[in-house]
């Protein structure tokens, strides 16, 4: 059982990793790709039903810890919420391109070969007993996302390429 889950939601694939075994990121299938590509890399396998085929891959699910291990630490989640804390949600979603900038954000998005390019966001963090309690991770999960659902809707316009984002905002979960 991890200690610390980190659920990474992408367009269509959930995959959870325990940050934790990560520690230092360091992989390298990441090797001379900024934090901008990483996240845009981590958003292209996660996006497209790939999410399957992606977990059956040890040297990718260890490529994918070591990205989100690496963006918890930018964030410094554990600084701001200190250890109370063994769940977080963090999306990773398409971003809209904005006319007339289209190939600057191709050029951005063709260095991981992905076709979007993709923002990262760590949703409001929980404390479970038991992270092997698959209703109270989904629980958490949905908690998470309704308090970030402000920040989609604020930013309603940044995502609008992403149907995930779309579908959360009508849905309103």
């Amino acid at each position: 059982m991890p200690t610390t889950l980190l659920r990474l939601m992408g367009e269509s694939d959930i995959i959870d990793i325990d940050p934790t075994d990560h520690e230092g990121a360091v992989h390298p299938r990441l090797m001379g790709l900024d934090a901008a590509d990483r996240i845009n890399l981590l958003g292209h396998w996660l996006d497209h039903d790939q999410g399957e085929a992606m977990s059956d891959d040890p040297d990718t699910m260890s490529a994918i810890a070591a990205i989100g291990a690496a963006f918890l630490a930018e964030q410094a989640v554990a600084a701001t919420w200190g250890d109370e804390v063994n769940f977080v949600v963090m999306t990773i979603l398409r971003e809209k391109w904005p006319v007339g900038s289209k190939s600057k954000y191709r050029a951005v998005a063709d260095r991981v070969g992905a076709n979007h390019t993709y923002i990262a966001n760590i949703c409001s963090a929980a404390k479970l007993d038991n992270l092997d309690d698959e209703a109270a991770l989904k629980q958490s999960e949905t908690a998470q996302l309704m308090m970030a659902l402000p920040h989609y809707r604020q930013n309603r316009k940044r995502f609008a390429n992403s149907s995930a984002v779309q579908t959360l905002i009508r849905q309103g979960l």
